[in-house]
């Protein structure tokens, strides 16, 4: 499959916008919130998600900015036919067209949405229901979404790549096949079917043999539970009619006669009782005067000590507060004095720091100035020569432009020509007849041509011999017709010769040479003349006014430094050279770091001596309202104290006072203590009442023996109607049928967990033969990623059968590292080579070609990343597939893609 156009209309901040994909590489690029990420959402959108679908990923579509319903356009390649996919999200009424090029049919609806899945190799595009969970999943190997390039594809399993389709491509390629025997095959299959039997993916199969084992255990442990509970029912009734009949027992034959015998005596005692209680009366009155002034004495007594301890404790805090007050004003002052000292250098640093901050930002800018100096004049060195080289070469290309354009290999076959014209010549002259004129009295004529003695000629054909003006003779040299040959042989080979040196544009053959050997000096020179691109000077020029701009901005900002740089240069000479003024930036930025730091801590001691000095304000002043405060409280002490004793007397007369009284009160308590004990033998004084307590309690007796008599039958009839059937018995016949079914539902058990076991040792071994799916992979993936390590495998993942592919791991030196202790770069370069070892794969199953999609993929733009990123790209659309790539640095790329799109240009 290959992306060929795309349009999108009312699509977030795009009104309109279409655009072409190269079959190759396309490069796309754009600043932050240009829309890059919006394109790649809306094309996948496009290919897997319903256009009648709601919810988020829908809404995510809508534009602010633009009015109408979200519109994607889509061409594209696949199963050998040119295809042109339209979607409108509008909700439930959203509209899908299916156009195909070959036979020109459209589709539309349901059936347009089913065309569409199997082209792109789903089961079916993603509704609204599956949309926030499935729709991500979709093609989540091809397609690299911002935030997602450092994501290990094989940690999400199966369902984030298309598994399936994976594994038939390696079988198919030969890289991995597993051999299953037909014994295996039934082994595996009598394993799955005695599984399934019992097993369903939820938990056991209802109804099953292990169902009906667990029903007919969890049967016989309520059965169990039952008859325990009816035998406890029963071994409890009784006990408790063992228990009431040892109640009743007890109350009948002890507790009521006791109380029998005590309503006697005390109805003996009672007329005693009565004259004690008078003289008890008698001698309770006594008492009262006694312990109220005995109690008011002792309370007066412990005023007296309170007070006097209250006014010792004041007093000695009070001692204690004036002596810390007396220097108080010597501390504070001594604080404050430190305080003030500690703003004073506070603010002589920051004085400093404040003039080196000026000067080091004045000597940074002089550095930028020497330097942007010295690389003008470096530029203007190396633009001087460019353009000398320039010029020098058009000079050359002018000359070599000037001679004619001659070759060794012409002027060879101009030598040959000129040959040829001799050799024919020379054939002739020695054919040729040779007449000369020794002397004549008359005029002797060759062809009408006067001779003079002397004169000798070579004549290869017949001529004419005239003398004087009667004699005429027609003379034939030797040779016959080849003598006639070798004339016009001789005159084709000079007329060739002659044609040759016009076409050459030369005279000779010598001519012809030298013009050959000055071609041939200014082609090397030419040739060791290196070519000046136009673009490069241009981009020196501009280099060149870009430093001129540089020196201009630097000026005003030197200018506003002027006088701290005349106050340095009184101080010291400074330097010109780029070289000193650094050694100076550093001196003063030592000295700056170190005047800062002094600053800083100039600070911390300035605020540590204003709290200092503010605690200790604090405290004095709290120390002063606390000593008010005793001061007032001593005094309130004293005429407590004075009060007290103008009423009451001295302590030691109350004391004595107090003794009297504590001694008269024991005396009459005693005698009342006496009187009441002997009311007491007597029994209670309320006898009235306290028979009528008897009373109440015998009734209440009665009353509890009789709901024991009650109980007691109905303890008898509830054992009586459990021991109809042995309770014993039929805990025993339970606890059988228990272990029978426990015994059944643990054989089943076991042997459903065997093959468990078994199934699971199947699938291990399955699984090691199937290691070999991994290495396949694992080699592609060192094809792309292979300049990293030079020799040796590069990537080692496994396989498992039920799980996938996993366990990811690239080789850093001779050690093998998981994916998550790679770095965030190595990651992307990782995850990238994976996913594009899988698109190698399986474009075998969408015609040899998948479009792959990096949004934002490649953060890290170190040129030695991104020729690795240029290279694996490059590996890739070699072998058939296509990229299409998202960045905001397209310049890290330039002149690398085969199409360029600048988004919000």
């Amino acid at each position: 499959m290959r992306l060929l156009h795309c349009q999108l209309q009312n699509v977030r901040l795009h009104g309109d916008l279409s655009l072409d994909f190269s079959p190759r590489i396309t490069l796309i690029g754009g600043a932050n919130e240009s829309g890059k990420s919006t394109l790649v959402e809306a094309l996948h959108r496009a290919l897997f998600l319903k256009a009648s679908a709601t919810g988020a990923p829908v809404e995510a579509l809508q534009s602010r900015l633009h009015l109408g319903q979200p519109v994607v356009s889509l061409a594209f390649e696949a199963k050998g036919d040119t295809w042109t996919l339209r979607k409108r999200f509008s909700g439930t009424s959203g509209q899908v067209s299916l156009l195909s090029e070959a036979s020109g049919q459209q589709l539309s609806g349901p059936v347009a949405e089913e065309v569409l899945a199997e082209l792109v190799g789903v089961k079916e595009t993603v509704g609204s229901k599956q949309a926030t969970t499935i729709l991500p999943t979709r093609w989540a190997h091809l397609w690299v979404m911002q935030g997602a390039a450092g994501d290990n594809l094989l940690e999400a399993g199966k369902a984030s790549y298309d598994f399936d389709a994976l594994l038939a491509q390696l079988e198919q390629s030969g890289g991995a096949v597993v051999q299953q025997s037909a014994h295996d095959q039934r082994v595996a299959q009598r394993v799955d079917t005695a599984l399934e039997e019992n097993f369903t993916t939820r938990g056991v199969k209802k109804n099953s043999p292990l169902w009906q084992r667990q029903e007919e255990l969890e049967n016989a442990e309520l059965a169990m539970n039952q008859a325990l509970a009816r035998l406890a029912d029963y071994e409890d009734a009784s006990a408790e009619l063992a228990e009431i009949g040892e109640q009743l027992e007890q109350l009948q034959g002890r507790d009521l006669p006791a109380l029998e015998e005590r309503r006697r005596l005390i109805s003996q005692g009672a007329e005693a009782s009565s004259r004690l209680e008078a003289a008890v009366q008698l001698a309770a009155q006594a008492l009262e005067p006694l312990r109220l002034r005995h109690e008011t004495a002792q309370n007066q007594l412990q005023q007296f000590d309170a007070l006097a301890t209250e006014l010792s404790e004041r007093e000695q805090q009070l001692q204690q507060l004036q002596g810390s007050q007396q220097g108080a004003d010597a501390r504070e002052l001594a604080l404050a004095t430190t305080l003030e000292e500690r703003r004073t250098s506070r603010a002589a640093l920051a004085s400093q720091k404040l003039t080196l901050e000026q000067r080091h930002q004045l000597v940074q800018l002089l550095l930028e100035h020497a330097r942007t100096q010295e690389a003008q004049q470096r530029l203007a060195k190396e633009l001087e020569q460019l353009q000398q080289g320039h010029a020098r070469r058009r000079e050359l290309e002018q000359q070599l432009a000037a001679l004619p354009p001659l070759s060794r290999a012409e002027v060879q076959q101009l030598r040959d020509l000129q040959q040829q014209s001799r050799d024919a010549r020379t054939r002739q002259q020695a054919m040729a007849a040779g007449v000369r004129l020794l002397r004549s009295d008359q005029p002797v004529r060759i062809n009408g041509e006067l001779l003079q003695s002397g004169d000798q000629r070579q004549l290869s054909s017949t001529f004419e011999l005239q003398v004087g003006e009667g004699v005429a003779l027609e003379i034939t040299p030797g040779g016959g017709k080849a003598l006639g040959d070798l004339e016009s042989a001789c005159i084709a080979a000079e007329q060739s010769f002659d044609e040759r040196l016009s076409e050459l544009a030369v005279n000779s053959v010598e001519a012809a040479e030298q013009a050959a050997d000055q071609r041939s000096t200014l082609e090397q020179q030419l040739s060791a003349q290196a070519a000046t691109p136009l673009s490069d000077l241009q981009a020196l020029e501009l280099d060149q006014d870009n430093l001129a701009q540089q020196l201009s901005q630097l000026e005003p900002q030197l200018d506003a430094l002027r006088e701290c740089r005349q106050l340095l240069e009184q101080e010291q000479a400074l330097p010109i050279g780029a070289a000193e003024l650094q050694t100076l930036h550093q001196q003063l930025s030592q000295t700056l770091s170190h005047t800062t730091a002094a600053y800083r801590q100039a600070e911390v001691d300035l605020d540590a001596a204003q709290a200092a000095l503010q605690e200790f304000q604090q405290a004095r002043l709290s120390e002063t309202s606390q000593l008010q405060i005793l001061q007032a409280e001593c005094s309130d002490r004293r005429s407590r104290r004075e009060a007290l004793q103008q009423g009451h007397g001295s302590r030691d007369g109350l004391a004595a006072q107090l003794t009297t009284l504590a001694l008269e009160r024991q005396q009459a308590e005693g005698e009342l203590q006496r009187l009441q004990t002997e009311r007491a033998a007597l029994g209670s004084g309320d006898n009235e009442q306290e028979l009528s307590a008897l009373q109440e309690q015998l009734e209440a007796l009665q009353r509890q023996i009789e709901q024991l008599i009650d109980q007691r039958g109905a303890a008898k009839q509830r054992c009586d109607s459990i021991s109809n059937e042995d309770p014993y018995a039929a805990a025993e016949q339970a606890r059988a049928l228990l272990e029978a079914a426990h015994g059944d539902h643990k054989s089943l058990k076991r042997l459903t967990e065997a093959h468990k076991l078994l199934q699971q040792l199947f699938l291990e071994a399955q699984a090691d033969l199937s290691s070999r799916y991994s290495e396949p992979l694992a080699q592609a993936i060192g094809s792309y990623l292979g300049p990293l390590i030079s020799d040796g495998p590069v990537a080692q993942l496994n396989y498992d059968q039920s799980k996938g592919f996993g366990g990811l791991r690239l080789r850093r030196g001779q050690e093998f590292y998981a994916f998550e202790q790679l770095s965030g770069g190595m990651r992307e370069q990782l995850a990238a080579a994976l996913r594009l070892s899988m698109a190698d794969v399986l474009k075998g199953s969408h015609d040899g070609c998948l479009p792959l999609v990096f949004d934002d993929a490649f953060t890290n733009s170190d040129p030695e990343r991104v020729d690795l990123v240029k290279g694996m790209l490059g590996t890739a659309v070699d072998r058939g597939l296509q990229v299409i790539l998202l960045t905001c640095d397209p310049a890290a790329y330039g002149g690398f893609a085969d199409q360029v799109v600048e988004l919000g240009s």
